[in-house]
């Protein structure tokens, strides 16, 4: 149950980072303890539970990919990371790291055609993962996955329509 928490609460923290340093251009204070927290999160589930490979591979990915684009992507990814160094790993499932590597590598790729549903909405990992659900029956990966992803989803959506109104709110000053 933990990991399902850690995974909401690292997906939202680790948006609402992304929007403060893209919309925003970082300059919120914010961000510093919001990657610390994302950064916790992401390291407990590294931590505490069996679906550690799927996220170990996704931060991998994520660095090689070169999607950690600046410092408070950084802080989050550093504090992930010494989270299990201090309370150790789980590594259930470690022959799912190079394939998960992979597929969360092939989420940044940006594609057209038929195939850019695939990149709009970073369907390889998950599609991934729900064939490890089928396959195995183990459906924690999925489930975790989502939670993140689910909550990043949502952040953002908050974030756009909080664009949205000070963008209404902008023009009606004029």
């Amino acid at each position: 149950m933990i990991e399902y928490i850690a995974a909401i609460l690292a997906g939202a923290g680790i948006k609402t980072v992304d929007y403060i340093e893209d919309e925003l251009k970082g300059k919120n204070i914010w961000k510093w303890p919001l990657a610390i927290i994302a950064g916790v999160c992401m390291g407990a589930v590294l931590s505490l539970s069996t679906v550690a490979t799927l996220f170990l591979a996704i931060i991998a990915a994520q660095v090689f990919m070169g999607k950690v684009d600046n410092p408070a992507h950084g802080l989050a990814v550093g504090v992930a990371v010494a989270v299990p160094i201090v309370m150790g790993m789980q590594l259930n499932g470690i022959e799912l790291f190079l394939p998960f590597f992979f597929v969360a590598a092939l989420d940044e790729v940006e594609f057209a055609g038929f195939l850019k549903p695939m990149w709009d909405y970073r369907l390889w990992l998950k599609g991934a993962a729900l064939a490890v659900g089928i396959v195995s029956g183990l459906w924690d990966y999925f489930i975790v996955l989502m939670c993140f992803d689910l909550a990043y989803l949502g952040a953002a959506m908050l974030m756009e329509k909080k664009m949205g109104q000070k963008q209404v709110a902008k023009g009606i000053k004029k």
